[in-house]
C-alpha cells in the first residue's frame, strides 16, 4: 500500500444526497412510514390467516367426502378443524377485546384532556406504549402470533390426516 493511499471515495449522487437529507430531516415522516407499513402487514396477516382458515375448512370437507362422520372419525382432521374454528373464534374475541380496550383509551382521554396531554409529554421522555397501554400491546402481539401459528399448525394436521 502506498503512502499516498486515502480512504475510498464515496460517490454522492443527487438521489443519495436527497435520501440522506430526507432521512436526517424527517424522522417523523420515517416513523409514519414504518407505522403505515406495520398496519399494512398486520392487515395482510389477518386477511391471510382468515383465508387459510376457510381454505382448511373446505379442504377437510372435500378430502373426507363431505361427511361429518369421516372427519370426526379421523383425529387429525378433527384436530385440524377444531384448531381452525378455535382460531377464528379467538380472532373474533380478540377483535372485540381490542375494540373495548381502545374505547377505554378514548374515554380516558375525553375524561381529562389535561391529564392526556400530561401523559403525552411524559411519554416523550421515556420508552413506553403510550398512547396505548401495555395490555393493548401485549394482546396485539399475542393475536398476531395466534393468527400466524394456528392456521399453519391446522394445515399441518390436515396434511397428516390426508396422507395417513
Amino acid at each position: 500500500m502506498s503512502s499516498n493511499s486515502s480512504p475510498p471515495i464515496t460517490l454522492q449522487t443527487p438521489e443519495s444526497e436527497a435520501r440522506r437529507a430526507a432521512l436526517e430531516n424527517s424522522a417523523k415522516d420515517g416513523l409514519a412510514d414504518v407505522k403505515g407499513d406495520f398496519l399494512y402487514w398486520t392487515g395482510k396477516l389477518t386477511d391471510s390467516s382468515f383465508q387459510l382458515s376457510l381454505a382448511l375448512i373446505g379442504a377437510n370437507w372435500a378430502a373426507f367426502g363431505g361427511s361429518v362422520n369421516k372427519i370426526v372419525g379421523n383425529p387429525w382432521a378433527k384436530s385440524s378443524l377444531g384448531l381452525v374454528v378455535g382460531g377464528l373464534a379467538l380472532s373474533l374475541a380478540g377483535a372485540k377485546w381490542m375494540s373495548e380496550l381502545h374505547g377505554s383509551r378514548i374515554d380516558y382521554a375525553d375524561a381529562d384532556p389535561a391529564r392526556w396531554a400530561s401523559d403525552c409529554a411524559a411519554a416523550a421522555r421515556r420508552k413506553n406504549a403510550w398512547p396505548y397501554t401495555q395490555g393493548i400491546e401485549r394482546l396485539g402481539r399475542f393475536l398476531r402470533e395466534a393468527k400466524f401459528w394456528i392456521p399453519l399448525i391446522a394445515g399441518t394436521l390436515f396434511l397428516v390426516a390426508l396422507f395417513r
